[in-house]
């Protein structure tokens, strides 16, 4: 057995009382191998298996897994009253809410039910509906790729699954709002999204935190570990959308990585906002000839929070296109690292990636590191990558001063700036409002956990920035 740092495992996590999970929740004996199987590749891999990110797996120094148990469902939760307003009564919306580590609410639209769509509890579905999900859960994202994926493949509870049927196209976002009430909890949660041939989804995750128990916040931790596999099949369109605004004694640690078919689309947007220690793993796969991922991802850090943040694309058929756009802003003692791998494989010819990775500083105690890198294993390919880390620029802040503005608006102006591009390439009004409502509460020192009913975000007079007539290859590669 081989533990790297942090080298203790979950309070009481055992095999005995893996078993007991199992027994809990009703499982048969192959799915309980399949958890010991887990467990035991979580012991047995490294923190970091690039040699390019060993140096950086000091950022988890923080994560104190032996405060911290497997949460168990009670079956007794209900929706709490402090996230109400983020569902309301409307009875036309497809929503799930998990409160800690279960699921207390699935609802879905009649009309969709009427048309094929799943959407249900992932505990439910692995029985009601294993013909729909045997093919591909746990086989996009196996517990060998990674440690902490391991470990939620030992350990969840909870999670959605969402099928899409041939054809259907649905224009409102199916939403999934995971809650932690809890402390010294480890929640774990799978999400299976399979979108087949010809549909067209958007899924919006939020994950927040709303800890009032009296305890000592500050020596007490928890944990969030979310696993998302997502199918694209043939000519499909995926839009997927996530807002983290967890307390910073609340870990958020996240693997996700989707499988796009031939001419599919597949749409990332991430706003990590909250959080004490945040570990984030993507990783697009574009299996089919004519794929397509984009990646946007927007981060805001202070206090003394940390994120660890890997995108990577996978381009493994012909003519597929990728891109990634990361922006990060540090203040106080926050730091930040961004790390990226554009991988295009033998058979990917005509293939066009596209990587940036950009971090601001306004703390000489904030840190941020860029490192993007390009595995290219044939030619006719188009394949470029940027990172850069710099402080807010004080000439900037001495213009807008000498404007009539104060310093902290000057330099919210700045930021704003900064964030724009990858924020107006979000494709989701929701996503795009609550990103921007929570940094600028976070800026002014309003540390807000839940965010307002969408009627009280700020409006936004832009649109989304239109993917169709952007080209960032024609704009940012330069080799001709």
């Amino acid at each position: 057995m081989t533990l790297t740092s942090p080298s203790q495992t979950l309070a009481g996590l055992s095999p005995d009382s893996l078993k007991q999970l199992s027994n809990r929740l009703s499982e048969s004996e192959s799915q309980l191998k399949l958890r010991t199987s887990a467990l035991d590749s979580y012991y047995n891999q490294p923190l970091e298996k690039s040699v390019l990110y060993k140096k950086y797996t000091d950022m988890l120094t923080g994560l104190k897994l032996d405060t911290i148990s497997p949460g168990l469902p009670s079956g007794k939760a209900t929706v709490p009253l402090e996230i109400q307003h983020l569902i309301g009564d409307d009875g036309n919306q497809t929503v799930a809410v998990q409160v800690d580590s279960e699921i207390v609410r699935v609802d879905t639209h009649g009309q969709l039910e009427r048309e094929g769509l799943v959407f249900a509890d992932i505990k439910t579905s692995l029985s009601k509906h294993h013909d729909l999900l045997a093919d591909h859960f746990g086989k996009i994202l196996r517990p060998e790729d990674d440690k902490f994926a391991a470990l939620n493949a030992a350990l969840y509870t909870s999670g959605v699954f969402l099928f899409v049927p041939k054809g259907l196209k649905v224009n409102i976002p199916i939403r999934s709002l995971a809650l932690v009430k809890s402390l010294g909890i480890g929640v774990f949660a799978h999400n299976l999204i399979i979108a087949e041939e010809n549909s067209k989804i958007t899924f919006l995750q939020e994950a927040y935190s709303n800890i009032n128990d009296g305890h000592d916040l500050q020596n007490a931790q928890s944990l969030l570990s979310e696993v998302t596999e997502a199918y694209v099949g043939e000519e499909a369109e995926l839009n997927f959308a996530s807002i983290q605004n967890l307390e910073e004694n609340v870990h958020y640690l996240v693997n996700r990585r989707s499988s796009s078919q031939k001419d599919s689309r597949i749409n990332w947007t991430v706003g990590h906002i909250g959080g004490g220690i945040t570990r984030s793993r993507m990783d697009s796969a574009l299996d089919g000839p004519g794929a397509n991922a984009e990646d946007v991802e927007v981060v805001f850090g202070g206090g003394a929070q940390m994120f660890d943040i890997v995108t990577d694309l996978t381009h493994q058929a012909p003519s597929t296109t990728g891109s990634v756009l990361a922006r990060g802003v540090l203040r106080d003692k926050s730091r930040l690292v961004f790390k990226g791998m554009i991988r295009i494989e033998k058979g990917a010819k005509n293939s066009r990636s596209y990587l940036a990775e950009h971090a601001m500083i306004l703390s000489k105690n904030a840190r941020a590191d860029a490192i993007p890198g390009l595995e290219i294993e044939t030619n006719e390919v188009k394949a470029t990558h940027s990172g850069s880390v710099a402080q807010i620029d004080e000439e900037q802040v001495f213009y807008l001063t000498s404007r009539a503005l104060s310093d902290s608006e000057a330099k919210k102006l700045i930021i704003v700036g900064f964030l724009h591009p990858a924020v107006q390439r979000i494709p989701s009004r929701t996503v795009r409002a609550g990103i921007q409502y929570l940094i600028e509460e976070k800026w002014v020192g309003r540390r807000v956990q839940l965010p307002p009913k969408m009627e009280l975000l700020p409006e936004l007079e832009e649109e989304p920035e239109d993917r169709t007539t952007t080209d960032l290859f024609e704009r940012h590669y330069k080799y001709r």
